[in-house]
């Protein structure tokens, strides 16, 4: 309790500062056998990474690699990672592309990588999808999904200026 007699995640409003939350009980609940604690607890890390708390994903990036083992946690961990744009992220995900198989089984979790990819800077994920389409595993159709997310975002950061003739 602070000096004014509410927790200190608790805003004069009565609301709630998710960057003063402690995340101790979050991460207890990160190795509970339970598929939903583990999906509740990674949005939650997920929402306090987003209110300014870097310490949640790093912890996100560890239960990656804690998960290697469990497709379905790390699909979880994916969805949690769409709002932890670094390039630490960007890294762990790529390194997932480079080492996974595709194939009818692993179809949805490569797409939920790249649907996480698809929303980081360009700047973050433009080499990281350059070495994909160099890489020889991966089929036509699926470069094809790799060129359209880059292509998109450097689409989406062109500097629209206009002509000094127009103006």
């Amino acid at each position: 309790m602070t000096t004014t007699g509410r927790a200190p995640w608790m805003t004069k409003g009565g609301g709630f500062d998710l960057s003063k939350v402690s995340i101790d009980s979050v991460l207890r609940r990160t190795v509970i056998k339970d598929n939903n604690e583990f999906r509740d607890a990674c949005s939650v890390l997920r929402a306090v990474y987003h209110a300014g708390r870097e310490d949640a994903g790093i912890y996100l990036y560890g239960l990656f690699i804690h998960n290697h083992g469990n497709m379905a946690r790390k699909e979880i961990i994916v969805k949690a990672l769409t709002d932890v744009k670094t390039k630490e992220s960007a890294n762990i995900l790529f390194k997932e592309l480079t080492d996974i198989e595709s194939n009818n089984v692993t179809r949805g979790y490569i797409s939920e990588i790249l649907e996480c990819l698809s929303r980081y800077p360009i700047e973050i994920i433009s080499d990281g999808f350059e070495a994909l389409l160099k890489d020889r595993k991966w089929s036509y159709r699926m470069k094809n999904k790799f060129k359209g997310i880059i292509y998109y975002k450097e689409d989406d950061t062109e500097d629209y200026t206009e002509d000094e003739d127009t103006v």
